[in-house]
């Protein structure tokens, strides 16, 4: 250990070779990406249902329905904000026309997004062939970027709306802790590139 004097106290600091304590470590491992992933796959297939219970509400008026995230304490109403058109981006921003077969909904880019990053996080980077590009990690800040920028639109508009969605504030949690930890991954493979230069 290194003692470091000041004028009137004296302390001994170990020195540490790890910068994270074992809880923290632990948290960590247990909130890495594939545990955040199957959480967005189940919170996307969540929205999708009850997208689909609002939209033909009308078809059965007599079906009572309220989704576990409309929760009235708290004056959320994630029902609503599934409704609004924001919830088919694709549609939304023209990339495809309104009412098609790919006019879906945004829980369905999640999932596809989630189970990306989920095989992603079980089978690791280091692939061959088409895996080893579509893992890479340059790639995978491009998809998840994207994903961080749907996050901070949709975010925008909940706050435009004043409207509060705990399925949407969660999937954009996650969206952005997988992006923070995209720039970490990415910034590492560039400095390992640099040294080995």
């Amino acid at each position: 250990s290194r003692r470091v004097s000041l004028s009137k106290t004296s302390f001994n600091l170990p020195i540490q070779h790890s910068n994270a304590s074992p809880s923290a470590m632990t948290i960590s491992s247990f909130f890495n990406n594939g545990f955040l992933s199957v959480l967005g796959i189940l919170l996307s297939a969540y929205s999708i249902y009850v997208e689909y219970r609002v939209e033909h509400k009308a078809e059965n008026p007599d079906d009572v329905f309220t989704a576990l995230c409309d929760i009235e304490a708290i004056g959320a109403s994630c029902s609503t904000v599934f409704s609004l058109p924001e919830a088919k981006m694709l549609s939304f921003f023209g990339l495809v026309p309104h009412g098609s077969i790919l006019d879906i909904p945004n829980g369905y880019l999640g999932i596809a997004f989630y189970a990306l990053s989920l095989t992603r996080h079980v089978t690791g980077i280091q692939r061959s062939g088409l895996l080893s590009h579509l893992f890479h990690p340059t790639v995978n800040l491009i998809i998840t970027t994207l994903a961080f920028s749907s996050s901070i639109f949709l975010a925008r508009k909940l706050y435009i709306i004043q409207e509060v969605c705990v399925v949407c504030i969660t999937t954009h949690i996650i969206n952005t802790t997988i992006f923070y930890r995209s720039i970490q991954e990415a910034l590492s493979v560039s400095e390992g590139k640099i040294k080995r230069q």
